[in-house]
Parts: structure tokens; sequence; C-alpha cells
């Protein structure tokens, strides 16, 4: 490769690092300052420890490469992927290193590492916070059914589900007061004919009101005025 050549890549992909770095700080979640200054730390360590430029080089690459292994057993096994970030840093400071040097094609490698080592550590992120509102809704879903199963109202509820997908009109209500009122008599009805020993004791003539309480809870019986009333 030639030397301006190599110069443009090194530069170009010198900017789309620093823009992501950018984004971060912009982002203000994570900070990249400790991680900055943990890296200059490293490399001025091994620089003093490691006489001349090439061991210095070959050790710490080694290091890191040893470094990345153990933090995928962290990521796996604990969730910690943070390190990855540190790695990408790390790499980024050999590149400027050796840039600097005229070294622009060793540059270019070194930042490509940083570049694959950052994608590491916001695709692991990206997939915990995922795994973690996976986690939310399926909890909140495990609740949702407890709440509808364990209500004392759900022979009601299911009644009302029935009706709803009866009675709907061809074209749908236009709006859940309008359902609901055209269930009215039905569901008067049913009330009055509930055993006496288990029977919701609900009063029938809240019953809009009632109904849109538990809509803002239960999604089964969401689910059935969606398909029943037309979205506005």
């Amino acid at each position: 490769m030639k030397v301006n050549d190599a110069s443009a890549l090194f530069n170009e992909l010198k900017d789309a690092y620093e823009l992501k770095l950018d984004e971060l700080k912009q982002d203000g979640e994570i900070s990249t300052k400790k991680y900055q200054e943990d890296v200059q730390r490293f490399c001025e360590m091994r620089e003093q420890e490691y006489d001349g430029l090439e061991y210095f080089l070959a050790e710490s690459t080694q290091l890191l490469k040893s470094e990345a292994a153990s933090v995928w057993v962290e990521a796996v096994l604990q969730g910690r992927f943070d390190k990855y970030l540190y790695i990408s840093l790390c790499y980024y400071h050999l590149a400027f290193l050796v840039s600097g040097r005229e070294r622009i094609s060793d540059g270019c490698k070194y930042i490509q590492d940083a570049m694959y080592f950052y994608g590491k550590w916001q695709g692991s992120r990206e997939n915990k916070e995922w795994a973690k509102d996976k986690e939310e809704k399926e909890e909140e879903r495990r609740e949702n059914i407890k709440e509808s199963m364990d209500d004392k109202y759900m022979p009601i509820k299911i009644e009302i589900i029935r009706i709803l997908h009866k009675k709907a009109p061809l074209k749908k209500w236009t709006s859940i007061p309008k359902a609901i009122a055209g269930n009215q008599r039905e569901l008067e009805l049913f009330l009055e004919n509930e055993p006496k020993d288990r029977g919701s004791n609900l009063d029938s003539s809240n019953l809009e009101r009632t109904i849109k309480g538990w809509l803002k809870k239960d999604r089964y019986l969401g689910f059935a005025f969606s398909e029943a009333v037309l979205k506005k």
C-alpha cells in the first residue's frame, strides 16, 4: 500500500473511531475518562518495562490478546464486558504511537483492532439491555396473567370478551364507550345471574368506568377491545 493511500485510510479510520467516542461522550451514560487514564498508565508502564519499540509492541499486543480471552469468559459467565472498551482504547493508543513514528500501515492495523473491540463492547452492551428488557416484559406478562387468573372478576371479563367477539359490528364500534354501551344489557343480565356465593358484586350502573379501569392492566381484555373498536 502506498504511503499516501495508507495515510488516507488511517485518517478515515481514526475519524470514524473518534466519532464513536464523541457519541459516547455526548450520551453521558458511559465515561471513557477513567479508561483513557488506565490505558495511558498501561502503555507508559509497558514502555518503561520493555526496551525498544518492537518488543514493547509485541508484548503489549500479546497481553491484550490474553485480556480479550479473559473478557470473553467474564462476558459469558458474569455479563461483564466493559473491558472490551478498555482493550479498544489500548489499540487506539498504540495506533497513534506507531503512526507518530511513520508506521502508518501498522497504525491502520491497530485502529482496526480498536474498532473491532469497540464493536464487541457495543454489541455485548446492547444484547445485555435487550435481554434485560425481554426479561422485564416476560415478568410483566406473567404478573398480568396471574392477576387476571386470580381475579374474582374473571367470569365477567370472559363474558365481556365473548360478547365483544359475538356482537362486534362489521365495521367495528367507533369507541370503547360505545362498545360497552352496545353490550350493557347482556352484561347486566350476566351479573344478575351470577352465583351469590361467588359473585363479583359489581355495580352494573358503573360498568363503563370499571371496564376502562381494567383495560389499563388486563392485556387480554385490551386485545379484545382492540379487535372490536376502530383504532384512532
